[in-house]
Formats: C-alpha cells, structure tokens, sequence
C-alpha cells in the first residue's frame, strides 16, 4: 500500500535573512494535511505524526508523496524537480490522467508518467520553490 504523506513550508526560502544579509534556508515539515475551508485561506495545516501537532504551512508549497523515490532512494513529491535523461522537469498531478507526471518547463506537453521503471534513471535535485532556477 502507498503510504499517504505530504510537505508544506512553514518559512520560505529567502523570507528571513541572516545579519550579514544571506536569506536563510525554507523549513520544510511532513505528515498528514488538513485542508482550509475556503481558496483565500493562506495555510493548510499539516499534522506531524510524530509529535501529534498542527503546524501552519503555506498553502502554495503543498505536495503530495507520489509513492516513488527516485534512484538514490530520495521521496518524490509533486513540486521537486527531477533530472531525467538528462532533462530537467518539475512533478506534478494531472487530475485529467489521474497520475503524477513530469511536466518540462518549457513545452506543453508531458513527459512519460512516473512508474516505478522510469524513476530508477530520474534524480532530485530540487523544487519548484527553493530552486526554481533548476527548471
């Protein structure tokens, strides 16, 4: 069975800065999501299994577990950036296929949808929110 997970950012990259001026890092949390009741709300909350808490993260860099993990045995989820054959694409769910699928930044069409074959030659190297300069 596929384990059911999600990711949000409680800070995003760059949204604080250190003294000497260099943004510091976006912090990322895991586990089960609640969703806001309306499309103008900012967060969602994401429930950490661990420590049974509700933490508020923003509702843009919320992504699903995809059930796949790439050839380092690194989780792929809908937003990070995968190198594949050595063209980079972002991950993302097309409900009208009802899969996850690689999307180039660039083309409108897609590429191959992830299976469990594809992702043993596929990478992540980033996201679409710390990296999107990957794409």
């Amino acid at each position: 069975m596929r384990e059911i997970l999600f990711r949000g950012q409680t800070r995003k990259k760059g949204e604080k800065v250190r003294l000497d001026g260099l943004p510091i890092d976006s912090n990322w949390v895991y586990g089960g999501i609640f969703a806001p009741d309306t499309e103008e709300n900012t967060f969602a909350l994401i429930y950490d299994y661990d420590t049974c808490e509700k933490i508020s993260v923003y509702r843009d860099t919320v992504g699903q577990y995809t059930g796949l993990t790439d050839k380092n045995g690194v989780k792929i989820f809908e937003g990070d950036i995968v190198r594949y054959e050595s063209i980079n694409y972002f991950v993302e769910y097309v409900s009208g296929f009802a899969a996850f699928t690689m999307k180039h930044y660039y083309n409108i069409h897609y590429a191959p949808s992830l299976t469990p074959n594809s992702v043993k030659r596929m990478e992540v190297i980033g996201n679409i929110h710390d990296n999107p300069e990957l794409l």
